[in-house]
């Protein structure tokens, strides 16, 4: 199951994983928690734009710091401050309060996105372990997935005692304790070059600061198979957008209780344990490129498949099986994209990539919101699926480029 060296080097980074996954009991709830509090669609939609647009302003900076001020400090102090924010949730109603406390969340964030993938594939290169990358991608997953199955369970037993508000709490206070099992991870050694002065060096800061972030951002245009990948990650969760805010409410309309949605999550998550370890046997056969081609295809006629099937079990199944593909589409396109980055501009391009994912929510937010208000559930799911059709083409395309892997 482990390979040579891997806990001894990555065993912090998969116990942070697993308490994350615990503390996430929100998430089965939020768009209900959200709407329960008197927030429609379009200001739920609102409230995910604008934390993406706050991530798309200090995305690439705060990625370019960790670069050069060090991945640990920075990954550690994100986690911290955006558990922090998370617990002012409960006690907020106004919407342009909320929308504020969640666009501060953002900002927190974009500390560790982006750079804690950074300081662990480095690390990896430094000790030569280079191997693990994968399994780091798909047992990190894993790990979360673990603490996934208990959270919702969790997650309904509190709501059907306190009810929704208290799992802001739960969620922000894992975040905070899993930042400090980080402290115990190590970081690959950053090379500094020599400055005489500290006026010299505010001046040689600030030259490598935006020239690092040109370099990065000529590296993904002068790629062909980066750009393909970006471009298939923006298309993804453009439509994540879509189903995201349809799924929870689509299943309580169809007669799933909010325990039962909780217990569907568990479910999932379960699957998810295993699904990483049977995609890393299957990836010594197939490339990353063979399994998510099929995988997006499976994943789009899914989604279509509700305009002409009914029935709370059958749809139930259709949603487990809908996120168990997803949990196989982010590991494998998260490796495959840092298999092509440069060590020196790691965490900057991968901060370019969240920038996308961020773009593609600032269209994608009010786009769905929209789609949700004039469309039914079940309609805009089953649009959904028509739009990820696109994915499969990006990656046939994509698999006959040379080098692609």
């Amino acid at each position: 199951m482990f390979q040579k060296n891997e806990l001894k080097i990555l065993t912090p980074f998969y116990l942070h994983s697993l308490v994350l996954g615990l503390s996430k009991v929100i998430m089965p709830f939020y768009v209900l928690y959200f709407l329960s509090i008197g927030f429609d669609f379009w200001k739920i939609a609102l409230i995910g734009s604008a934390r993406s647009i706050a991530g798309l302003i200090f995305e690439i900076p705060t990625g370019a710091i960790a670069d050069i001020y060090g991945r640990k400090f920075s990954v550690i102090l994100g986690y911290v401050l955006s558990g922090f924010s998370l617990l002012f949730v409960p006690f907020v109603h106004s919407f342009h309060a909320m929308l504020l406390l969640f666009v501060a969340n953002a900002i927190f964030e974009t500390l560790f996105s982006g750079a804690d993938r950074a300081w662990v594939v480095d690390l990896l290169n430094e000790k030569k372990e280079r191997f693990l990358t994968d399994s780091y991608f798909l047992k990190t997953r894993a790990f979360r997935n673990i603490g996934l199955i208990a959270a919702p369970v969790i997650a309904g037993i509190v709501v059907g005692l306190y009810g929704m508000s208290i799992l802001w709490a739960i969620f922000g206070s894992g975040m905070i304790l899993s930042s400090l099992i980080l402290f115990l991870g190590k970081e690959s050694e950053i090379k500094k070059e020599s400055i005489k002065s500290e006026e010299a060096k505010k001046v040689y800061e600030i030259k490598k600061f935006t020239s690092h972030i040109q370099e990065s951002f000529k590296f993904i245009f002068k790629s062909k198979i980066i750009s393909l990948l970006f471009l298939g990650i923006f298309v993804f969760y453009f439509v994540d957008e879509i189903t995201s805010l349809a799924w929870a409410p689509y299943l309580e309309k169809n007669n799933i209780s909010l325990p039962m949605i909780g217990y569907l999550f568990s479910i999932i998550a379960g699957i998810g344990v295993v699904l990483p370890l049977f995609i890393e046997k299957l990836l010594k056969k197939k490339s990353r490129l063979s399994i998510l081609l099929f995988i997006m295809a499976a994943y789009a006629f899914l989604l279509m498949s509700l305009g002409f099937i009914s029935g709370s079990l059958i749809i139930a199944a259709i949603f487990i099986l809908f996120s168990s593909i997803e949990e196989i589409f982010v590991p494998l396109e998260e490796s495959l994209v840092n298999f092509y980055i440069s060590s020196k501009n790691r965490a900057t391009v991968l901060s370019a990539k969240s920038v996308i994912e961020s773009f593609s929510s600032i269209i994608g937010g009010p786009i769905a919101g929209l789609v949700l208000i004039t469309f039914s559930l079940r309609q805009s799911i089953v649009l959904s699926g028509f739009l990820l059709l696109s994915l499969p083409l990006i990656y046939s395309f994509l698999k006959n480029k040379k080098g692609a892997k």
